[in-house]
């Protein structure tokens, strides 16, 4: 492992940080690069602190520690997510005996100098009794693959010598404040430099006087880490041939499984991926990989997004679909039993009191596969996989120069019920769409874009489907803000099959599976039928504003009908389909059509509970009526163009808006199919008849 420390870069981001404290800086700059680096912090992982001075409101210098606040990642972490900690009530604790989880964090708020700054992390006083300036921790995938070992302290001594300090398992929190600091001092007194600390089977400290010593001293431990495990590793075996393509075929199914066993409504569900690497399918392939992935989390907070165990499922057979989807439905069930029985052992076994999480698996493994993970949250897989990913390796590598033993399951269950853990993971408020996977086409401008916002907004998670390249990546972009993973753009032209379906087969990869579309592509064909310019209008009108609604259904529904879960497929037709216009024959009748066709996709699929139902609007500003179509529309009529969008029984102008407040509602009536909701402001000439 080489340094990534750059004095050129430290200086820019002091220059560009001068309105707080270099110190705070430079603090600022090492965390982000631990953490742009998985091998030594995941999502969250770790902690990393400064001492300096600060000034009170009332002029008074005290002294501080810049602890990393919980909820912060190292990655991407700010200024603000190292709040300012008063230092002397903190050590000042160390004279207790004891102190509880509770208390302990109280006394952090009490000693934060601004209030509303997140909470300091559980392991704040650890950094506080600590003499060093500045003090960096990791869980380095090197070191947990160390010291995650029966003989773990004799291994680190080997390694990092006179200048180690070994701290056995103790979970995080005061306890372990007060060991570290004890130990740290008792090396002092013997005469010993200590330059790194490890604790066993949970990672890696270093400290230093400055942001530079620091984090190259963590850096220089996992080096000496890494080379450890492979002077002393065999070479591993190659990876087999994946099976390929599976994916788009298999998550739907596992994604619509999981919603049942989960209780979830039907139409919506979690959240499903894979990752496939060489190393993941070669370890899959490993004689002892059941066993090992039955032993334990490699550090103790990962737990938290993995569950102790992942599910091992040996020997799938692939041939089979169907048969593979009901084994895999067993394998839950099996799983949620034995996490029932542990649950039901740790809690006698340690005579508390405890609300049982749910108990289905975070991680499958499928060898010659890869590993799915699952979330309520499309960001909840991604973290998932990435700390199994790296736990594959640990594993791996561990049992390759010894014997893998991390936490006892005793300690992962403490840390898994542990309170201050589980304010990690946010309470998740779901809104009206909250689990629903929707696809809009035509989704860049107009009412596509006002339909995917408004059910972003909701809480669904948006495919945004266009043909403009640039335009979709746009407004996916700024959709996207503040939803990280819950709003993708996707560029296919749906009046191709092709990409059509490679498009929705995106959305799988993505998301694991889909609930609804939105059908909303189209264009405004003028021309009279009995003209050949008429007819050559007529072809184009069908291939997009009809056929293309057929290649999206296709798509959507080969996924809805894997998952079992229903679905629905919505389309915006028009008015016109019931009440034509002059010379707008093209358009009328491919819009009449795709009612046609709307109706008879809810009588086919109501046997799997895909729904199938329709918005008729009309007049709506959008690009639609580009290019002088809507002058000519209302000119057709002897209207001028605001006349012309206010010509309603309502006498009011109908928005892309309106138009989206009823695909929401189609998306979540559950008992409504075959249905025609017109958004017109009123027009009796095309009420549905």
């Amino acid at each position: 492992m080489e340094s990534s420390y750059r004095a050129a870069q430290a200086e820019k981001i002091v220059e560009k940080l001068s309105s707080i404290p270099e110190v705070l800086a430079l603090r600022t700059y090492t965390a982000r690069l631990l953490g742009a680096d998985p091998s030594l912090v995941l999502h969250g992982g770790g902690n990393t602190s400064a001492k300096g001075e600060s000034t009170t409101l009332l002029g008074e210098t005290v002294s501080v520690l810049y602890v990393k606040g919980s909820g912060w990642d190292l990655a991407t972490i700010e200024p603000a997510g190292h709040p300012a900690v008063r230092l002397e009530p903190l050590r000042a604790l160390r004279a207790l005996p004891s102190l509880t989880d509770e208390a302990m964090v109280n006394a952090l708020r009490l000693a934060l100098l601004d209030a509303q700054a997140p909470t300091p992390s559980v392991e704040a006083l650890l950094h506080a009794y600590l003499p060093a300036r500045f003090i960096d921790h990791t869980h380095a995938d090197a070191i947990l693959a160390v010291s995650d070992q029966p003989d773990g302290e004799q291994l680190c001594r080997s390694i990092f010598g006179p200048g180690l300090l070994w701290i056995p398992y103790v979970m995080p929190g005061f306890a372990l404040a007060k060991r570290c600091a004890d130990a740290f001092e008792a090396a002092v007194a013997r005469g010993q430099t200590p330059t790194v600390m490890v604790l066993e089977r949970h990672g890696l400290f270093t400290w230093g006087e400055t942001a530079q010593e620091s984090y190259e001293r963590t850096i220089d431990a996992v080096t000496l880490a890494e080379r450890f495990l492979a002077d002393r590793r065999a070479p591993t075996a190659a990876a087999p041939a994946p099976v390929d393509g599976l994916d788009i075929a298999l998550l739907p199914r596992i994604r619509g499984l999981l919603a049942k066993l989960w209780g979830m409504p039907h139409e919506r569900g979690p959240f499903v991926a894979l990752r496939c690497s060489d190393a993941i399918l070669a370890f899959l392939e490993r004689d002892d990989a059941a066993t090992l992935t039955q032993v334990g989390t490699a550090t103790p907070d990962h737990v938290l997004r993995t569950k102790p165990h992942a599910l091992f499922v040996a020997n799938p057979d692939y041939s089979d679909l169907p048969a593979l989807t009901a084994r895999l439905e067993q394998e839950c069930l099996a799983y949620a039993e034995r996490y029932d029985a542990y649950f039901d052992r740790m809690c006698a076994q340690k005579a508390v009191v405890r609300k049982k999480l749910d108990p289905w698996p975070r991680v499958i493994l499928l060898p010659r596969l890869g590993l799915v993970t699952v979330g309520r949250t499309p960001l909840e897989p991604t973290m998932a996989a990435d700390i199994y990913e790296h736990t594959v390796s640990i594993m791996a590598c561990a049992t390759d120069v010894g014997r893998y033993t991390p936490v006892s399951l005793e300690d992962l269950f403490d840390v898994e019920y542990w309170s201050l853990e589980q304010a990690k993971i946010k309470r998740l408020v779901e809104p009206a769409l909250f689990g629903k996977v929707m696809v809009v086409t035509g989704a860049a401008s107009g009412i596509g874009l006002a339909t995917a916002r408004r059910m972003a907004d909701l809480g669904a998670d948006v495919a945004l489907m266009d043909r403009d390249q640039h335009a979709v990546l746009a407004e996916s972009a700024a959709l996207s803000k503040g939803r990280v993973g819950r709003v993708l753009p996707f560029v296919a032209d749906v009046t191709s099959w092709e990409e059509t379906r490679r498009a929705m087969q995106g959305v799988v990869r993505a998301f694991g599976g889909l609930d609804g579309v939105v059908s909303n592509a189209g264009s405004a064909s003028e021309g009279r039928l009995e003209t050949e310019r008429g007819q050559v209008a007529l072809q184009r009108s069908l291939d997009l504003n009809l056929m293309s609604h057929t290649h999206v259904a296709r798509a959507a529904v080969e996924v809805m009908s894997a998952q079992g879960r229903g679905g629905a497929l919505l389309f915006n037709a028009s008015k016109s389909a019931f009440n034509q216009g002059p010379g707008f024959g093209p358009y009328a009748v491919a819009k009449a059509a795709l009612v046609a066709l709307m109706r008879q996709y809810a009588v086919d699929l109501a046997c799997i509970h895909v729904r199938a139902n329709a918005v008729n609007a009309d007049r709506i500003r959008t690009q639609l009526f580009a290019g002088g179509v809507v002058e000519s529309r209302a000119a057709a009529r002897g209207l001028s163009v605001d006349q012309y969008f206010q010509s309603n029984l309502l006498a009011r102008e109908v928005t892309a808006d309106d138009v989206a407040d009823a695909f929401v509602y189609l998306a979540t009536a559950r008992s409504t199919t075959g249905c025609v909701i017109t958004v017109d402001g009123g027009n009796a000439a095309a009420f549905p008849r």
